[in-house]
């Protein structure tokens, strides 16, 4: 990726208008991310939302089961106490009517009032009373159990009804617990739904951002490419010693003493500034030897370049260099990109020329 221009000082409209595009579709394709992770977040929050409800549904599924296991249960036990009641009914009243005939057949039939008095042998009465009391208090007896066992029947069913009534309440409420989550899981799955349909969406925009980001880099590159063409130096605008501008823009600072403007001294300036903007091409000023490409404190990034004669010429802040020591250049080859590294206050090209060691004024061997 290019960070500026690397033409002349001035970006192009072209580059500007593509430059311009990039960058807003880098920051909507940044805004889409941002609002992406809400809304992942969110949907984060639903799923454990719908896995908590899911568990809420299984433990009323489960008592829902208990319920209708208490059910069957107290159907069974109040079956099985209705048959034993039926079956206890039936043999009482079969003895009951047992009874009953033996004591009509034998002495109810001959024993009136008074029985006792009429017989003619008191042994006989007596016994025939005791016979017919006895078998009353039995039948008394029976009947009063009977009555006693129907009761405990009778209450044992209606405990069996009202655990019946009951389970079917506790099923009826829980079953209405499962109606009021299945409701509300199916309201957070729509909310889910519609939050991964937003993701999805969000997610295909940051996708359509970024490709016209990285069309406009295309672009941005092409049209560079273009202007460097346009503006590749023009070798026959050379000075009498065959030199060429170093970089194309306008003169500052020029060869003398004067106030640092980082420092505020005066100090002796060893060469001239060219000002530029970051990425713009800086060419060999004439065919050389790089002698010194890398870092050295003041001048930051800084490539040195022998010609014959000998003459040294010098190229300091610059924002990347693109040869190394031992490298020969032509004229008009491109050694490094403008910027403003070490003691610099801005983008500029610091351009100096030695001979015999000695700093002279660049503007000497420069075409005018």
């Amino acid at each position: 990726m290019v960070a500026a221009p690397a033409l002349g000082i001035e970006e192009t409209d072209s580059i500007r208008d593509a430059r311009d595009k990039r960058e807003s579709a880098k920051g909507r394709a940044a805004d889409a991310a941002e609002a992406l992770q809400f809304v992942a977040a969110a949907d984060d929050e639903v799923s454990d939302a719908l896995l908590a409800l899911d568990d809420a549904v299984a433990l009323q599924e489960a008592k829902i089961l208990a319920a209708r296991q208490a059910i069957e249960a107290a159907e069974a036990e109040a079956t099985l106490r209705w048959v034993q009641a039926k079956d206890i009914s039936v043999e009482v009243d079969d003895l009951r009517q047992r009874i009953q005939e033996l004591a009509i057949d034998v002495y109810i039939g001959r024993i009136r009032p008074g029985s006792l008095l009429e017989s003619t042998d008191l042994t006989a009465g007596v016994r025939r009373a005791a016979i017919l009391n006895a078998i009353t208090g039995d039948r008394g007896d029976m009947v009063d159990r009977l009555r006693a066992l129907e009761s405990d029947l009778e209450d044992v069913a209606l405990s069996a009804d009202e655990a019946i009534a009951d389970a079917q309440a506790n099923q009826r409420e829980l079953e209405s617990s499962i109606r009021v989550l299945d409701r509300r899981i199916s309201a957070k799955e729509n909310i889910k739904g519609e939050l991964q349909d937003r993701i999805a969406a969000y997610e295909a925009e940051i996708r359509t951002f970024e490709r016209q980001e990285y069309l406009m880099a295309i672009l941005i590159d092409n049209l560079i490419a273009e202007e460097l063409r346009k503006s590749a130096p023009d070798l026959s605008k050379e000075s009498g010693q065959g030199f060429i501008m170093p970089m194309e823009g306008k003169i500052g600072s020029r060869f003398g003493p004067r106030i640092h403007p980082i420092f505020g001294t005066m100090r002796q300036h060893n060469g001239v500034d060219i000002g530029c903007v970051r990425g713009q091409p800086i060419w060999a000023a004439k065919a050389g030897k790089v002698i010194f490409a890398g870092w050295k404190n003041g001048y930051g990034n800084v490539v040195l370049l022998e010609h014959e004669g000998p003459v040294i010429t010098l190229y300091a802040h610059q924002e990347k260099i693109h040869v190394s020591a031992g490298y020969r250049i032509g004229k008009g080859e491109v050694l490094g990109t403008c910027g403003s590294t070490g003691w610099s206050t801005g983008p500029h090209l610091h351009f100096e020329v030695r001979t015999g060691g000695q700093p002279k004024d660049p503007m000497i061997i420069l075409p005018g």
